[in-house]
């Protein structure tokens, strides 16, 4: 029982905080025995905004070969993983719809796996109900409780301003003012999508060509290697990340409908995000009661530990049934909300213009080795206690290409100096190519 809760916590940590997305949980007993019991649960994530556009939910189920702190590390001696397509188990063919009070229905087609898209763009209106259902392949149906917008709040202005945390660390903040607009708007989440320019530390504007490696050829290895110019933007991208806490501010009614310098974002002196130039969209959503609840004691629970270890059974309501009514079967909460949202800029040197920017979240060290490697067909004991080749690296495209090795660096020089790709290649850490919102100013 105890394997089972554990791998049960890693996958709930992994969709619900981690893909920072809109996932509840139903009524759930934990005390879950069996990996065939764990894969008959489904979750549900899916928010409805008055956002004019083409909605999503997302299907998946309860997978329990998830180990987010090994596979999400990064390592520059292998090739690097889609964390998000390797390990998660999607729920596919399905059907899934949302019916409306007004006697419409929204079909959702699957784009991805597990991911489904409205077929039409659409925004949620206010004064109207709307309810999913979901259909598996196995044939088992599920549905949320109709829910509608309860209201909606202005988000008045997002900056940002040096702080200190609530542990003592120095920083930058994000903060929003917000005022009550129309109906229940007192019960506000937020979610954010942050945007930095990676600068690589080590870019050259050479880099490695392998073409015709045989590493098993006899006597030795063939192939062509050349240093030559680099086709692509590689030295400075944007890196992009989703919010993966749960940010929620309750107002009360002598408030006034509003509230001012509510903190969304705290960003540590030295975090490499704000090295350079960065980025922040704040949402605030207007969620209803039922879901603030939700979210408050999910929230709680996370922060204490407490869910799976010391709850037992631990029991988490969200608004999602099967439809034949067996427990324990779905994970999910199907909102419908208002949104506003306000994009913020800023540089390091506003804040800190005297002081070193935050360093490089890899240690960039030059290496070198030798360019070739024995046959891996050769027979016979062979000794080599060097590190791998450079062709056997560049194969993985694993390494860049920094300069001529006239320095004999490494413990068995080779002609070459490299570093690790992710400090010569900023499409490690992100995209070479500039969001359509940028600016410099």
């Amino acid at each position: 029982m105890k394997r089972a809760i554990v791998h049960l916590k890693k996958l709930l940590v992994f969709m619900l905080v981690a893909m920072g997305v809109t996932a509840c949980i139903d009524e759930v007993d934990l005390r879950i025995t069996s990996t065939a019991q764990e894969r008959k649960i489904l979750i549900v994530e899916g928010t409805l905004t008055n956002e004019f556009k083409n909605h999503q939910i997302r299907l998946s189920q309860i997978d329990s070969l998830i180990d987010l702190q090994l596979d999400s590390v990064y390592n520059p001696f292998t090739p690097l993983r889609d964390i998000e397509r390797n390990l998660v188990n999607y729920e596919e063919n399905a059907q899934v719809r949302v019916e409306v009070s007004t006697g419409a229905a929204i079909n959702f087609i699957e784009v991805s796996p597990g991911l489904y898209e409205s077929s039409t763009a659409f925004a949620a209106e206010s004064n109207t109900n709307y309810s999913l259902k979901v259909t598996t392949t196995n044939g088992k149906s599920f549905s949320s409780k109709a829910m509608t917008i309860t209201g909606f709040s202005n988000l008045d202005s997002i900056y940002a301003d040096t702080t200190i945390s609530d542990s003592g660390a120095e920083g930058i903040g994000i903060f929003v003012d917000n005022s009550n607009a129309q109906g229940a708007a007192g019960n506000l989440r937020y979610d954010y999508t942050e945007t930095y320019k990676v600068i690589a530390p080590n870019w050259s504007p050479q880099e490695f060509k392998l073409t015709n490696y045989d590493p098993c050829a006899l006597p030795a290895p063939t192939y062509d290697l050349e240093i030559v110019p680099r086709e692509e933007e590689q030295q400075v991208c944007y890196a992009t990340a989703q919010s993966n806490t749960i940010i929620q501010n309750q107002l009360n009614a002598g408030e006034g409908g509003g509230s001012t310098g509510f903190l969304v974002r705290f960003l540590g002196k030295d975090n490499f995000s704000i090295s350079h130039r960065y980025s922040i969209l704040v949402r605030q959503l207007v969620s209803g009661p039922e879901s603030f609840s939700f979210y408050e004691q999910l929230n709680n629970f996370s922060q204490t530990g407490s869910i799976f270890s010391q709850v037992q059974p631990g029991f988490l309501e969200g608004n999602l049934r099967a439809d034949d009514g067996s427990q324990g079967t779905v994970i999910g909460f199907f909102d419908v909300v208002s949104v506003a949202q306000k994009r913020l800029f800023f540089n390091y040197t506003d804040f800190y213009p005297d002081e070193e920017l935050p360093p490089y979240p890899f240690n960039c060290g030059l290496h070198s080795s030798p360019e070739t490697h024995v046959s891996y067909c050769a027979t016979g004991e062979q000794m080599n206690n060097c590190p791998q080749s450079v062709i056997e690296r560049v194969n993985l495209d694993l390494i860049s290409y920094v300069a001529p090795n006239d320095q004999n660096i490494g413990t068995c020089p080779g002609p070459h100096i490299y570093v690790p790709k992710i400090c010569g290649d900023c499409r490690v850490l992100g995209s070479n190519v500039e969001p359509e919102f940028w600016t410099e100013d």
